[in-house]
This record gives structure tokens, C-alpha cells and sequence, in this order.
């Protein structure tokens, strides 16, 4: 998987050097990530599976952590390809062991401040993300709806997804959707076409309705908390409980709408520290409250959801509700057994610690990033000092590539001895080690 590098594209007047963005190795989380992903699936599409338990365990998140710069965001990016479509999957990748048939929905969330997102936003993405499937979730979005209301009169649910990118990104059909679920309902509770639109109307009459248990509403019926969340105040704290609304919706979908969300969250470091813990709070009642869903997670730190300390910051904590974050950290060098374990099988770690590149790797990575004529441009020995360097650090590869491109481009044929150098911006990512 390759595409223009514009950075050393733009560093040189030289029309002969061509450049790429190279992906190398990584083989080994992909094998994790699939394993646990077939896994997830299986245990999905068991009979006894209970969305709407909301106390039993949780090994729906899979988390892959590490230092700066060692390409989390390079790999979380991978993943939602491959996981987009196998034309899009390295070939040494392999294929995957999950259940024929399956389908999956990737969705791609940067958690990065730079990125300006929050939770609201979140919610929205996931929203707007499953509008692939092609229908209305009436549960779902008529509480949305009911908040967006709430929380921004006068402002149209279209001209936010617009202006926040989402629309683009996920198309145009989510604010239909949401519309015709109102619709729906009015008409299902006999209501005037008039206030068809009027939220505050339908969900009233909708919750009288689900109270009184009547035939007319009987599609939301079996979604007993609806109620409750459509009278509690549409607040931010409400709006991070409507995730359940969207787990039951995607386990009532028919057969041929089927579909597996695996949600794939970067840069988590930026949720908080260890004293505010309130997007962190809310992030994890979405993964515990959507436990259809399997949610891939990058960040510098380990997860501490499994922590018995945190009781109280969060909602959910101990080795009890996260058997898989509880086990300690394993190298993600080390390849996750294939197929699906026995139940009497010990827990696995869900916790990876994202290792390094190996030379070979490394030396790959060199020989493909920079090239002229089908060779490449950077010679055997400078690729070699700069592998003995950079300790497998994907960044001090790429920040050598680009000093490589600065010398040169002052007429200095590069040698080895350029590259005994140390890296302001590696030092950097380094000091903010967690």
C-alpha cells in the first residue's frame, strides 16, 4: 500500500526521483486485529449474545499503544482500509479467518485536539457512518433528533454535518433518514402530517404510547430504555447513553442488512490525563454500550479501564468488566493465534504494545520511499547507517529521508557519517512518552 509522499516530493527539483509513502511490515497487529475481530463475530452471532445486557463483561476493544512515532496513526489508517476492502489489504497480509458473509463497516475517528472534534461529534460520525446501511434507525435518531433540537434551535442537523466535513465524508442521507423515522412514527401513532416534523410532539406521544404499551408502536416496543432516554433532559450526558439505541438497532437488522461497525479510535492520549477523565468517561460508555461494535484503539498508553482504582471516574472498571485489558501488555511482534480459542482457554491480552521495525524492515522501507530509474535513490551503505540508527523507529526513518533530500539538494552527495545525527522532532515525541 503506497501513495505520493508530497513532503519529498516538494524537497527536490530533480524530475527523475520519484517518491512513495510506504507502509512496511505491521503483519503481525494485522494477525492480532483479525484474530480478535473473528473472534468479536462469533461471539456476536452466538445465540445467547444479549445486546442489551448491560452487565455482562466486555472484550469488544482491541488497543494498540506505543511511544510518538512509531506509526499508530500509520496502521490505524491501514486497518480501516483493509478492513474497507481486501483490494485495498497488503498481500502479505493474508487473508482473514472470520465467518463467511460477514459484513463490516469501518470508521475511522481522530481523537487529536488539533483534529477539533468532540463527543458530540463522535456520536454524529458513527450516525452518519452507518447511513450506508441504507435505512432509518428510529430509535436511534429520533432521540438524536430530540437533542439536536435541544441543543442547537435554528441551526439544521445538514448544515452542521456540511460544515463539519461528515457529509462529504459519509454523504447526504443521514438527515433523511432521521426525518423519515419521524415521519414514520407520526404516522404510526396517527398524528397530523402537520407536525410530522414537530420532535417534540412525536416523542411525547411516543413515549405515552410506549408506556402504554400500544400495538401501534410495537417495532420500538422491545426497546425498553427507549422511553426513559426519550424523557430524560437531552443533555450531553444523555446524548452519551444513545449509543445503546444504535446497539439495538444493528442487532434487529435483517440478515441481508447485517452489519459490524469496527470503530477504530486514534490518538486516545489526547482524551484527558489522569485526573479528567470526563471524555474518557464518555468514550468508554460508548464502547460499552455498543458491544456489537469492536472498537480498535491507538494511543501512547495503555488502556486503564481494567483498573479497580479508577471506580468512580468511570462506569465501568476492574479485571471483571475488561478480562482482555486486565492482562497485561504483550509485544505486538508476537502473532496472534489464527482461528477462534476453546472457551476453556485462558484470557488474552487485548493490550499490544506496537514494537519497532526489524532491519530488514527498515532497509525495505528506504529502498522504496526514494527511487530513480526503478532504483533507489538512497545508496546501500547510507541505508544501512541510517538502520543501525534509528533502533526501528518508523520516524527517524522518515526524518532521515528528508535530511537525505536536504543534503542533496545542497549538492551534497549523502554518506554515512550524515547521519549520525540526532532529531529535535524525535526528541520531542519521545519526551512526551507517557
Amino acid at each position: 500500500m503506497a501513495g505520493r509522499d508530497l513532503r519529498a516530493l516538494f524537497s527536490s527539483n530533480d524530475r527523475g526521483v520519484s517518491t512513495a509513502e510506504a507502509f512496511t511490515n505491521r503483519e503481525a497487529q494485522w494477525e492480532l486485529a483479525a484474530a480478535a475481530l473473528a473472534e468479536h463475530l462469533v461471539r456476536t452471532a452466538a445465540p445467547g449474545f444479549d445486546v442489551e445486557d448491560l452487565e455482562a463483561p466486555r472484550d469488544n476493544v482491541l488497543v494498540f499503544h506505543g511511544i510518538g512515532g512509531i506509526g499508530k496513526t500509520t496502521l490505524s489508517r491501514k486497518l480501516e482500509a483493509a478492513l474497507a476492502g481486501a483490494e485495498q489489504r497488503p498481500a502479505q497480509w493474508g487473508e482473514p479467518a472470520w465467518p463467511a458473509g460477514s459484513r463490516l463497516l469501518p470508521v475511522r475517528i481522530d481523537l487529536a485536539r488539533s483534529a477539533g472534534g468532540d463527543f458530540e461529534h463522535l456520536v454524529l460520525t458513527l450516525r452518519a457512518a452507518l447511513a450506508a446501511i441504507g435505512r432509518p434507525l428510529p430509535a436511534f435518531d429520533i432521540a438524536l433528533r430530540r437533542y439536536w433540537e435541544h441543543q442547537h434551535p435554528g441551526e439544521p442537523l445538514e448544515a452542521y454535518l456540511q460544515r463539519g466535513g461528515l457529509a462529504a465524508k459519509f454523504g447526504k442521507t443521514m438527515p433523511q433518514q432521521v426525518q423519515s423515522a419521524l415521519a414514520d412514527v407520526a404516522q404510526a401513532l396517527l398524528l397530523p402530517g402537520t407536525v410530522g416534523s414537530a420532535v417534540g410532539q412525536v416523542t411525547g406521544s411516543l413515549v405515552r404510547a410506549l408506556r402504554e404499551r400500544r400495538q401501534t408502536v410495537r417495532a420500538l416496543a422491545s426497546c425498553f430504555r427507549l422511553a426513559d432516554l426519550l424523557e430524560a433532559e437531552p443533555d450531553l450526558e444523555t446524548l452519551s447513553f444513545y449509543p445503546h439505541l444504535l446497539a439495538w438497532e444493528l442487532d434487529r437488522l435483517p440478515d441481508g442488512k447485517k452489519v459490524t461497525p469496527v470503530i477504530l479510535l486514534d490518538t486516545f492520549e489526547d482524551v484527558g490525563d489522569r485526573t479528567h477523565r470526563d471524555l474518557d468517561r464518555l468514550l468508554q460508555r460508548v464502547v460499552w454500550l455498543i458491544p456489537n461494535a469492536f472498537f480498535i484503539i491507538t494511543g501512547r498508553a495503555r488502556l486503564q479501564w481494567a483498573e479497580p482504582a479508577l471506580q468512580g471516574q468511570l462506569d465501568y472498571t476492574g479485571p471483571t468488566a475488561w478480562p482482555g485489558l486486565a492482562v497485561s501488555s504483550r509485544p505486538g511482534g508476537i502473532p496472534h493465534a489464527r482461528g477462534i480459542l476453546p472457551d476453556t482457554a485462558p484470557p488474552r491480552g487485548r493490550q499490544v504494545l506496537v514494537g519497532d521495525f526489524a532491519p530488514e524492515d527498515c532497509e525495505d522501507y528506504l529502498a522504496r520511499r526514494l527511487h530513480t530509474d526503478r532504483s533507489p535513490l538512497i545508496p546501500e551503505a547510507v541505508r544501512a547507517a541510517i538502520t543501525a540508527r534509528s533502533h526501528g523507529l518508523p520516524l527517524y526513518l522518515d526524518l532521515a529521508v528528508m535530511r537525505f533530500l536536504e543534503l542533496r539538494r545542497t549538492g551534497h552527495a549523502p554518506a554515512p557519517a550524515d547521519f549520525e545525527y540526532d532529531f529535535g522532532a524525535l526528541h520531542a515525541c519521545w519526551g512526551q512518552r507517557p
